[in-house]
C-alpha cells in the first residue's frame, strides 16, 4: 500500500523564498532515504524547473548538485507542480510552522486509503 509523508520544518531565515524551497526539498529528500521511490508535489513551479533545467539556475548550483547526489539513493524520484489551492495540507503545515518560536522538524505518514495520521519522527532544539 502506498504511503504519503508530510513534513514540517522550521529553521532560521533563508536568503529568499526560493532558497527556503530548495533547502526544504533537500531536507525532505534526506529524510526519505529508506524509501526506494519518491514523488514530490509542490506549488512552486520554479522549484520544479530548477530540478529539470539545472543549468538555467546557476545561483543554486550547489543546492542542485546536493539534490542530484541525494537522488542517486533512490530507484525513482519525480517532482510535479500542483496548484496552490490543491496544496491545502502543505499550506496548513506552513502556517503551523510560522507559529513556532524554535527550530524543529517533524514528519507524519498517512496511508493513502485515508487512515489517520501517525507520528513517525520529531526532532526539536531550542
Amino acid at each position: 500500500m502506498d504511503s504519503e509523508y508530510f513534513g514540517l520544518r522550521v529553521c532560521s531565515r533563508s536568503l529568499s523564498a526560493l532558497h527556503a524551497e530548495i533547502e526544504n526539498l533537500l531536507w525532505a529528500t534526506s529524510c526519505m532515504r529508506d524509501i526506494t521511490s519518491i514523488r514530490f508535489e509542490t506549488d512552486c513551479s520554479d522549484l520544479v524547473d530548477m530540478t529539470t533545467n539545472p543549468m538555467d539556475w546557476p545561483t543554486f548550483a550547489t543546492e542542485i548538485e546536493m539534490y542530484q547526489r541525494l537522488q542517486e539513493d533512490f530507484e525513482d524520484v519525480s517532482m510535479f507542480h500542483i496548484l496552490r489551492n490543491m496544496n491545502d495540507r502543505a499550506d496548513a503545515l506552513v502556517k503551523e510552522a510560522r507559529n513556532r518560536s524554535y527550530i524543529f522538524s517533524h514528519i507524519d505518514q498517512t496511508q493513502s486509503d485515508g487512515g489517520a495520521l501517525r507520528r513517525i519522527g520529531l526532532s526539536a532544539s531550542t
